[in-house]
């Protein structure tokens, strides 16, 4: 058994869909118009460690919040295990619930006719939290999250925001070692966001936690994530540590700061340059040369295109390799180009 406290061995979820004509008039039936199988997610395979934050990525439709609902035990997998801090989550469901605080998007979490206190009490209580332990964790959360001047308004009454803020407080209520965060930051004002992000890295760094993440902001995922997992048809294309996921595609273009436009013809020309690009700025043009990612053509396309400029008497300003974000990375495997690694 993994050591894992979040554990996905080729977990499987195959939906059906039914379309049905209107009721036959004569026999009061419906009658199937189509059933269609639809694989929301295939095969999946992936582990989260303690002390941990894995982001879970993908476009709408991708398969990502059914296979957190799969970990939360809110979906039954149709085919593989899911196991939760070593509990089969089928098998043992609600010692797993115990175990796992999630926040869901567009899900309505909280009990809107309820205070933010009596939420926590209801939620703290089905979780077997009570008495001083509930009051103290009650007291922290709602001053951590800034909910502390709102403990006793009606959550109706409340903004989307702090619904929000409320929802997280709810799921960190049981202090459960796997955290689920599905869009944790939507809605939430710059302060709260930086508040979230700061306390889901306490939880994890420090607590031994594990955060399982899904998001659309890519400038979250690329700051609070060990590694990411991008997720496209419903299977997982790749999972790495999210440095070595941006290293793959940072090494293989290079920026070379110009004093003139270079005869791309000549660059596109050496063994191991795949493509070049020119980009122009005040202090002169840039040439982006895209080169092959095996390291000994790579090193021989930089040989080749320095004596190349040389040979066009141009003056080289600078080199560097262009340092690519994770919102640019996710863009190039989505729409189908290299896949840089298997799962782990």
């Amino acid at each position: 058994m993994s050591t894992d406290l979040v554990q996905l061995d080729r977990a499987d979820k195959l939906f059906h869909t039914r379309h049905f004509f209107s009721v036959d008039p004569k026999t009061g039936k419906r009658h199937f118009y189509q059933k269609r199988p639809i694989h929301a997610v295939r095969e999946m395979e992936f582990g989260v460690r303690a002390g941990e934050i894995f982001g879970l990525l993908g476009p709408n439709g991708a398969g990502k919040t059914t296979t957190v609902k799969m970990i939360c035990g809110l979906v039954r997998p149709s085919g593989g295990h899911v196991y939760v801090d070593g509990l089969h989550v089928e098998k043992k469901r609600l010692q797993v619930l115990r175990r796992v605080g999630v926040v869901l998007e567009g899900t309505r979490t909280c009990i809107w006719p309820l205070t933010p206190r009596e939420n926590l009490a209801y939620f703290g209580n089905l979780k077997d939290v009570r008495g001083k332990v509930l009051r103290q964790r009650t007291d922290y959360l709602l001053d951590f999250i800034g909910l502390s001047e709102k403990r006793d308004v009606q959550v109706r009454q409340l903004s989307q925001g702090q619904k929000q803020k409320l929802a997280i407080c709810i799921a960190l209520i049981a202090d459960p070692p796997v955290i689920v965060l599905d869009e944790p930051t939507t809605g939430l004002d710059v302060q709260s966001s930086r508040a979230i992000k700061d306390k889901v890295v306490e939880m994890t760094r420090e607590q031994g936690k594990c955060a399982v993440v899904t998001t659309h902001d890519m400038n979250v995922a690329q700051e609070l994530c060990d590694r990411i997992g991008i997720v496209k048809d419903g299977e997982l294309i790749t999972c790495e540590p999210t440095e070595k996921l941006l290293d793959i595609f940072s090494e293989q273009v290079y920026e070379l700061r110009l004093d003139r436009h270079p005869d791309t013809r000549l660059l596109e020309a050496v063994p191991g340059v795949v493509s070049t690009e020119l980009e122009d700025a005040d202090d002169g043009p840039t040439c982006l040369v895209k080169l092959d990612p095996d390291p000994e053509l790579r090193s021989q396309a930089i040989y080749g295109t320095v004596q190349t400029l040389q040979q066009q008497q141009l003056l080289l300003r600078s080199i560097q390799q262009r340092q690519q974000n994770l919102e640019s990375v996710f863009l190039q495997l989505t729409n189908g180009h290299s896949r840089p690694g298997a799962t782990e």
